[in-house]
Order: structure tokens, then sequence, then C-alpha cells
């Protein structure tokens, strides 16, 4: 027994004060919040997490499509609760994750009828499903009209539509044009231009299943040949949300 006043001999002074330490880090109350890095090992149907090492974690509303594997951020509050914040990032496209590109200057293109990549409205992909989404303004003879469809890696599948007046129309009172391609990436579709002088748009929108990786580019020209340029404008744009 040591009397009271006397000094603690300095290795048993140093084991106490390693083992204070020690409670404190692994007791939340005294640590207070904190937050680490982690593995998803289990994603439950409750809205729960698990990790690889057993910490269960309720996830934000922001951190959609969990997958095992993902590495996560987690946070613990000072009563010892979990939040399973969402997903680092990859330096991939991630599930969830929604790029969208703006067209920021006019594209003009005549007496063609051969698709190429728009030169603003690529995005580059890896292996999943997408959600493809755009909004194109353009101008177009009556007589050419615009021929719209997609480049994508190889093999890639889903189904699409333009999402714009019929191309036999050429007044704003239109038809909209309900025909849709069962595959992505290998057919093409026309929408009416009104005028070269008359701004009209089209909504394109679809699902793609990409299997390899590369882009998905909008692809148009003309539908018919003419020196009256269709012209795809500034402001036109297109997003991709991974949803699987």
């Amino acid at each position: 027994m040591i009397a009271a006043g006397a000094s603690l001999p300095l290795d048993l002074a140093d084991a106490i004060k390693q083992q204070a330490v020690a409670a404190g880090a692994e007791t939340s109350a005294i640590r207070g919040g904190d937050w680490r890095l982690a593995v998803v090992a289990t994603v439950n149907s409750d809205g729960t997490i698990v990790t690889s090492d057993g910490i269960t974690a309720r996830r934000t509303d922001t951190y959609v499509s969990p997958t095992v594997g993902d590495l996560i951020r987690i946070d613990q509050s000072s009563y010892g609760n979990w939040w399973a914040i969402g997903r680092g990032s990859t330096g991939t496209f991630a599930i969830g994750e929604a790029v969208t590109k703006y067209k920021t200057s006019d594209t003009p293109r005549s007496s063609t009828t051969s698709i190429s990549a728009d030169p603003h409205l690529s995005i580059n992909v890896v292996p999943g499903t997408y959600r493809v989404d755009a909004l194109i303004v353009y101008t177009a003879d009556t007589a050419a009209d615009l021929k719209l469809g997609w480049f994508a890696p190889g093999s890639t599948t889903g189904a699409w539509w333009p999402g714009g007046s019929d191309s036999g129309n050429t007044t704003f009172a239109a038809t909209t044009r309900w025909g849709a391609p069962t595959d992505f990436s290998a057919s093409t579709l026309p929408v009416a231009g009104v005028g070269s002088s008359n701004v009209v748009a089209c909504r394109p929108t679809g699902t793609a299943v990409v299997v390899g990786t590369g882009q998905i580019s909008l692809a148009w020209a003309q539908q018919s040949s003419s020196a009256t340029a269709t012209t795809v404008r500034t402001h036109s744009w297109l997003e991709l949300r991974r949803i699987d």
C-alpha cells in the first residue's frame, strides 16, 4: 500500500495513464463524436448496414443503393450511435451518382445524314445501368429535321425515346413521336424541324445497360441532307445517373 502523499513509481504511474487513455478511446461518452472509414459487409432491409468489423450503422437518405464492399464513412455520436454517411469516391462512376454535361456553344451541321457525337454532350461510363436524360434545343429546316442516336461502349443495351415532335410535322402544333427503340446504341430516330429560324426542343430519355468502359454520347445529324444547317444549340444538356 502506498502511503498518503507518496509518489507512485514511474512505471506504475505510466501504466495507469496508458490504461486511462485506452479506456477513454474505447468509451464514446469520454471520447465524444468521431468518424472513420469502414467496409460494408451486410446490407439490411431496415435502412442499416453492418461493417466488416461488426458495427451496425443507419444509412442517411443520401446514401443510396448500398452494396457489399462499399468503402464508406461512418460517424459515431457521444452516445454511441452510428451513422453510415455514404460511399467514398472510387474514381469511377458510383451507383447513385449523377453527371451532367452542358452545351456551351452552338453546333451547326449541314449536308450530312451520318450521325456523329456532339462535341459537348459525352460522359465517361463504367459497367452498370444508367438512367439517361437530355434536353436538346435545336433549329432545323422542315425538309432536314434532326436525327438522334447514341454512341456507347460495345454491347450496350437498353431502350430510349426521343421525346419530341414527329418528323412529319412542320409547325409548332405538332404530334409527339411515340416510337421508342428497344435497343440503345443501334437505332436512330428523327424529330421535326419547323424552320431554321424557329427554336424547338426535344427531351430524349432512356435506360442504358453498359458492359464496357468508354463514353455515352448524344449523336446526331440531319434526317434529310440539306445545305441549310441543323443546329444543336447552347443550353442543351445531357445527364446520366447510375442506378445499378
